[in-house]
């Protein structure tokens, strides 16, 4: 058996010729990537003048003018010398190349996921230079994001259909840096179909989680036409479940028992007693079947009225709201006890946005929600199938 040759010049030797083959196979791509091109160029140009080159026609509705070269970035690399077919009434109308690109829009696109995903504008750039060797400005970055401004207008202004079971509403802080530091509130609906699928539906930058804003985020879903759903699931905010019960008085509406459990940290007499009186109120949710739950509720409410009747009675407040779950079947149970799958969506929404500190203003803090809903979240929304089951 012939010994195998590990030394360093042997290996270094190999490695040489391993990347001269990749370089003539790359080689090879581009160039048949550009003829590809030129002849698709081709194509678009007869089909604008309305005849063959040189060729005599009644049906002319224009004439070519030669050819010019462009360099041009494509997801193969640099194709250099692209000839194009110059047309004299109004130059040529490409879709294959638009005027004035010289970056393809799927390069445009690798670029605006990775600032979406969390990368700065100039780290974002960097990641360009090494993947495809050649450099991009941070402005240029900046303005692919800038493109968004009329995806995020069609987002707002589309129809919602009365395909979705439940809706979950909750809200995000960011922070604006302009004309001065403050904090805003990106009010956030998600939307799960009876497959289980999810989609982010909507959001809007709030000055506030107050009744008004939530009564007119609300307000803007339902006159998109968002209707049908069994249930919405929210948290405790006064405003937002005032919004909820005066313009869907007949959906049923799940208070979250988590938020509901974690509210009595804020009315406690004593508290030392948080961590305990926290772990009982979640107790009572933890039951199977409602007879059981009423049946802790009942035992959570004698061991801590005398205690903490302040926090005992903030906690029987709507307490029906609770246990709207209880008549679903699992895995429907569990998803609709608390705002969990909202609060995922927001969690990626956090983790996505803090490297970018704070925004300029409003209209960034669009666009680029816009994006990491559209581009990010919406794109890894499976569930796998799970259905409703109705009320007994």
């Amino acid at each position: 058996m012939r010994e195998m040759d590990f030394s360093e010049g042997n290996l270094r030797n190999r490695w040489l010729g391993v990347k001269s083959i990749w370089a003539a196979i790359q080689g090879e791509t581009k160039q048949y990537v550009k003829s590809r091109l030129e002849r698709a160029l081709e194509l678009e140009a007869t089909a604008q003048v309305g005849c063959e080159r040189y060729e005599r026609s009644l049906g002319r509705c224009g004439y070519r003018n030669g050819t010019y070269a462009r360099d041009v970035l494509t997801s193969y690399g640099w194709i250099e010398g692209l000839r194009v077919p110059r047309v004299r009434q109004g130059g040529l109308r490409s879709v294959v190349m638009e005027r004035y690109r010289r970056r393809s829009r799927q390069i445009d696109r690798v670029l605006l996921e990775a600032f979406l995903l969390g990368h700065a504008t100039r780290k974002a750039a960097r990641l360009f230079r090494r993947l495809f060797g050649t450099t991009i400005s941070a402005q240029a970055v900046s303005n692919i994001v800038h493109e968004l401004d009329d995806e995020v207008a069609v987002f707002h202004g589309r129809s919602l259909p009365r395909a979705y079971r439940a809706v979950y509403l909750d809200g995000v802080w960011v922070t604006l840096s302009k004309p001065v530091k403050m904090k805003k509130v990106v009010l956030v609906a998600l939307g799960v179909k009876a497959d289980g699928t999810k989609e982010l539906l909507s959001f809007q930058v709030a000055p506030a989680e107050s009744e008004a804003c939530w009564w007119g985020f609300v307000a803007d879903l339902k006159q998109r036409g968002l209707a049908g759903m069994e249930v919405i699931v929210s948290d405790g905010m006064a405003g937002l479940v005032k919004a909820i019960r005066g313009l869907y008085p007949r959906v049923a509406h799940q208070l979250c028992t988590f938020h509901k459990a974690m509210d009595l940290g804020l009315h406690l007499a004593e508290k030392r007693r948080r961590n305990r009186i926290i772990a009982d109120a979640l107790w009572v949710f933890e039951g199977v079947g409602e007879q059981e739950a009423r049946k802790r509720l009942r035992q959570f409410t004698q061991r801590w009225s005398d205690q903490e009747p302040r926090a005992v009675r903030n906690f029987l407040k709507d307490i029906d709201a609770c246990f709207v779950y209880q008549p679903y079947a699992e895995p429907w149970r569990t998803a609709l006890k608390t705002n969990n799958p909202i609060e995922r969506y927001l969690e990626e929404i956090r983790r996505r946005v803090i490297p970018m500190r704070s925004f300029n203003n409003a209209k960034s803090v669009e666009r680029i929600i816009y994006g990491i809903i559209a581009y990010v979240l919406n794109q890894n929304s499976e569930m796998p199938e799970i259905h409703f089951t109705q009320f007994a």
